[in-house]
């Protein structure tokens, strides 16, 4: 009896066995979350193929990638700065209280000229300015007609004996006396002509010169003190830039050649930098030596104070892979291609990676091979056409 009980529980433990799937069987096979059908590479996507008419009247031309002799670099970091001499501090000329003469506010842009307060002096004054300094003026013009008929008067009568030397000498320092004040009170109504005052004696405080308004630590209704800062202009239209280097680099760098300037991100094209001459400064505590560039093109985006990446072209010459800097285009994204020509009319387009640039080269560091034709003039027209943006 015992015996036909395990053999029993023996059959059904096979039978279990038997009647178990795998669970990577019985599990469904889980679905992909994204698909993608007839997938193409990217050199399939941008190549462009012309007619020998369209090559003719677009007058496209290529040159041939080759590896050349260029100066050297060094990247080191620069700040934007405002060039010497055109960031100016407008300080009250007197002691009085600020009126508001105009909604200008920190970072808006002004005009040569435009007004920015109103003083109104503490002390007493004219009651108008102007006009005394008019009747100065008719008063000046006078005289000096009167001391100019006197004097050609008693020089006649001197040809004709009728006067003495001393006379006419006398009335030659009356006359240019009288021309001496009439010159004062003209260049004194020009004065006031240029900076207004009001018939209550008030004081127009004008921008003097174009640019943006970088603070205004004064407010309108405020009493301010004689030489007090009221506000700061600078013109940002051209902007320098300032390369600290260390004292003992400074003979390695090339002061004839450009340097070029990107951006922290890397987005957009370089921009050269041309040198200046600038004050000399200098850092002891960190052992440098400044040197300032000028942004050869428009600043752009660029702002005082802005850290920037500035590669100095040095004495020492290396070989590269060099390309026309007309070869290279910028994508939306600050990526770089070019064209490579290959024949028949067809135009690939390739990515490459740019080192640096070096006057009108550009020095390539992956992407393109030696020997490589490039397109330089029409490669815009390819980048336009293959985009749909081709005419």
């Amino acid at each position: 009896m015992r015996r036909h009980s395990s053999l029993l529980l023996a059959i059904c433990a096979l039978a279990a066995a038997c009647s178990r799937t795998p669970a990577s069987e019985s599990a469904a096979k889980p679905q992909a979350p994204a698909k993608v059908e007839h997938p193409r590479t990217e050199a399939d996507l941008s190549t462009v193929t012309l007619s020998p008419e369209a090559v003719k009247r677009i007058g496209i031309e290529t040159v041939t990638a080759a590896v050349q002799a260029v100066s050297a670099s060094r990247t080191l970091g620069g700040e934007v700065v405002v060039p010497e001499g055109r960031s100016v501090v407008v300080s009250a000329p007197v002691a009085g209280m600020l009126t508001g003469a105009g909604p200008v506010v920190a970072g808006a842009r002004v005009k040569k000229g435009e007004p920015i307060f109103r003083l109104i002096p503490l002390v007493p004054a004219e009651r108008d300015q102007r006009i005394e300094a008019q009747r100065a003026v008719a008063a000046a013009e006078a005289e000096e007609q009167a001391a100019r008929q006197r004097r050609d008067r008693l020089e006649q009568l001197l040809k004709d004996g009728a006067a003495s030397v001393r006379a006419v000498e006398e009335a030659r320092a009356a006359y240019d006396v009288a021309a001496a004040a009439l010159v004062a009170a003209r260049e004194r109504l020009k004065g006031l002509t240029r900076n207004p005052i009001g018939p209550q004696g008030e004081i127009s405080i004008d921008a003097p010169l174009a640019g943006v308004v970088q603070s205004i630590p004064a407010a309108a209704g405020q009493t301010v003190a004689a030489s007090a800062p009221l506000f700061e202009i600078a013109q940002v239209d051209t902007l320098w830039v300032r390369v600290p280097v260390y004292a003992g680099d400074l003979n390695e760098i090339d002061p004839n050649q450009p340097a070029t300037l990107t951006t922290l991100d890397s987005t957009g094209s370089p921009q050269l930098l041309r040198r200046v001459t600038a004050p000399l400064k200098a850092d002891p505590a960190a052992a440098s030596v400044d040197l300032f560039y000028e942004i050869a093109g428009p600043s752009g985006t660029l702002r005082p104070g802005q850290r920037v990446s500035v590669q100095l072209p040095l004495v020492a010459m290396a070989k590269g892979l060099v390309v026309p800097d007309a070869a290279i285009l910028y994508d939306m994204h600050g990526a770089t291609w070019v064209y490579e020509a290959q024949g028949n009319g067809k135009y690939v387009r390739r990515r490459v990676e740019v080192a640096r640039q070096v006057g009108n080269r550009v020095l390539i560091s992956r992407g393109l091979a030696e020997g490589t034709r490039v397109v330089t003039i029409g490669a815009a027209e390819l980048f336009g056409t293959e985009f749909g943006a081709g005419k």
